[in-house]
């Protein structure tokens, strides 16, 4: 979208605003913390892993990940210390985060978001974006993966702060193409999910090209971007490893034109035929051997879809629940208490669930999510106290209500318990029915913390309906209402921008002032009706003719500014030249009557001279006024 407001909204304003919603899909409290380590260039190996063993689900994921054949030489990392030196600091803070958002969200009310496929795709994403790192020089095989799992986080984000209104817009999307449904993004939200997926990136702290990328990936070509540049190869590689995953989660009917896409898209990035055939072959393998590490699916048959369907239809439609029945996970190693606490909970009417050990119970409370956990205490190998800590350091697993069981009643027992976060505490052997009032107790605080839970659920919803009506008063203020084109407080600002990145970086930039020839005689001849239908067009022609990284504005009355980055003189001054000749060529008709415009353009580029966007405006106003006084119709270039 040529001219588009939304990247220029300062990531800053944008991300602050999601956050209030609470909806913002964000890293665990561990995941955070190594984050935050990584910001410290003093940090080792042994602070990170220390950190990643407080969440036993996400340290057992980046153990996974460090033993697959991608990453694994040698004899299997044994333990999170070992798999931390293997993957690094830096890239093992990357990791960690997308993991912790792939374990934290895998469902919500967004009817239409295929969380499961989302989560596949990505992973597909990622396992292909590191077999390409080694052909297309950009990212470490680590980061690949890394930014492969995360470049469509901004989706997520979408149908988990809005979630009914990103159903509709999935809807209306269909099947069309990515380019149709950001635009829907944007009619509906004001930004589009690469837009946001860049200022979630740039919050969590990853490196200024990784944040350019993600946001230039679904057109890397056009973006503008210097083709030999790292943002420019990076966005490459995303490309293409977004499209080797649509060919691996294809079915077979349908991948024959995928396989034609991809190899269009991989010989634009100069890459092998034959060798992309068998990274293919490869990171598919991969794909699926991760995917059962990760518990992620890679595979669904056409009786799945259509199950998912009800179940989807069946949480849109479904009643509220009975506050009185909780889901109950009960763990103990001796079968005959596991079932009479069983029974004894079943016949209250609670969903019950069994555990014989620690391990199990905290792989089942990952799973299943129950709302309250019987543990006896002493149990083989992990103990009910060492489960509570480890339910209270998961972000997922933290709120569960717990009652420990035990033999002993001391007092330095009891504090051990409370301690290690447990609620409750029963000493066995325990009166049936007092057992029964604990759980009831136990009931009333759940269904308060569930309330509670509802009711911020809905501040976030308004909280997030805020938000987009901010985003949408913002972008009014930057537009044109006449031409839909940004207005000149949003010229002066973008220039500024562009200007910055440009000496940062030594790129080139250039732009072009637009003006309309006799306009004034058009108003005074067919009337300001028709000076608003030539200001319109002028402005579609402008649109349709410049490239995609071009940003066209309204600069005022007649006038036109087009900022045109990674554009050297001669690159203006062509694209200049086009539009004039487009305008030349149009009409318009008022009342039956038509007539025709032409353009006057006065270009420049930045010189040695040129120091300011100021001294840029005034050079290119300069050769305006040197082309009108020229006879009008032509392109004048400012000279140094």
């Amino acid at each position: 979208m040529v001219g588009s407001l939304v990247p220029f909204v300062k990531n800053k304003t944008r991300i602050d605003e999601l956050k209030a919603t609470g909806r913002l899909p964000s890293p665990t409290g561990v995941a955070l913390a190594v984050l935050r380590l990584t910001q410290d260039p003093n940090t080792t190996v042994e602070q990170l892993s220390q950190v990643l063993k407080c969440d036993p689900a996400l340290s057992g994921r980046i153990l996974k990940y460090a033993n697959t054949a991608g990453t694994c030489a040698g004899r299997p990392a044994a333990s999170v210390t070992e798999a931390a030196i293997r993957i690094g600091v830096y890239r093992g803070s990357q990791i960690a985060l997308g993991f912790s958002l792939l374990s934290s969200y895998r469902n919500s009310p967004c009817r239409k978001f295929d969380y499961d496929g989302f989560w596949s795709q990505s992973l597909a994403t990622a396992v292909s974006a590191q077999m390409l790192s080694s052909a297309i020089k950009s990212a470490n095989a680590d980061e690949a993966f890394s930014f492969g799992l995360l470049c469509q986080i901004g989706r997520l984000a979408l149908a988990t702060i809005h979630p009914d209104r990103y159903t509709e817009v999935l809807a209306a999307a269909g099947a069309s193409q990515e380019e149709q449904l950001c635009r829907l993004e944007r009619e509906e939200f004001a930004l589009d999910h690469n837009d946001l997926t860049a200022a979630m990136l740039e919050d969590w702290g990853l490196p200024a090209v990784f944040v350019e990328a993600a946001r230039c990936q679904e057109d890397p070509a056009g973006s503008g971007l210097d083709p030999v540049s790292r943002d420019s190869r990076l966005a490459t590689l995303l490309h293409v490893a977004r499209h080797m995953s649509a060919v691996c989660r294809a079915e077979d009917a349908l991948r024959p034109p995928l396989l034609s896409a991809l190899d269009a898209h991989a010989g634009e990035a100069g890459l092998d035929p034959a060798g992309l055939a068998e990274m293919l072959g490869t990171a598919a393998g991969e794909w699926r051997r991760l995917g059962r590490l990760l518990g992620v699916p890679t595979t669904k048959t056409h009786e799945e879809k259509i199950a998912q369907a009800g179940r989807d239809d069946a949480r849109a439609g479904a009643e509220p629940k009975d506050p009185e029945r909780m889901r109950i996970l009960v763990v103990d190693d001796d079968p005959a208490l596991l079932d009479f606490i069983g029974a004894l909970l079943q016949h209250e009417g609670h969903a019950v669930e069994t555990a014989p050990g620690a391990e199990t119970a905290l792989r089942r409370a990952l799973e299943s999510n129950p709302q309250f956990i019987v543990t006896d205490w002493m149990m083989p190998g992990m103990t009910g106290v060492q489960l509570c800590k480890a339910l209270r350091q998961s972000e997922q697993t933290k709120s569960i209500y717990v009652i420990m069981l035990t033999a002993c009643e001391d007092e330095s027992h009891l504090v051990e318990a409370f301690d290690a976060g447990a609620d409750d505490y029963v000493v066995k052997p325990f009166n049936p029915r007092a057992f029964l009032a604990r759980v009831r107790a136990a009931r009333r605080i759940v269904n308060l913390q569930e309330q509670v839970a509802r009711d911020k659920e809905e501040i976030k919803h308004y909280a997030a309906e805020l938000s987009v009506a901010n985003r949408k008063l913002e972008r009014a203020a930057l537009t044109d209402p006449l031409t839909g084109l940004a207005n000149r407080r949003y010229a002066l600002e973008r220039l500024e921008q562009e200007w910055s990145t440009a000496i940062r970086y030594g790129r080139p930039i250039a732009c072009m002032i637009v003006d309309i020839d006799h306009f004034k005689a058009v108003n005074d001849t067919h009337g300001h009706d028709a000076g608003d239908l030539v200001l319109q067009q002028t402005a579609q022609i402008l649109r349709e003719n410049v490239r995609r990284s071009d940003v066209v504005c309204r600069f005022g009355g007649e006038e036109f500014l087009v900022i045109c980055k990674d554009t050297n003189e001669q690159g203006v001054r062509t694209v200049a030249e086009h539009v004039r000749a487009k305008v030349e060529a149009g009409f318009f008709e008022v009342a039956g009557v038509r007539g025709h415009v032409e353009v006057s353009i006065g270009v420049a580029a930045r010189a040695a001279a040129t120091i300011s966007t100021k001294l840029l405006l005034k050079a290119a106003d300069r050769a305006l006024y040197a082309a009108k006084a020229g006879g009008r119709n032509r392109i004048c270039v400012a000279q140094e």
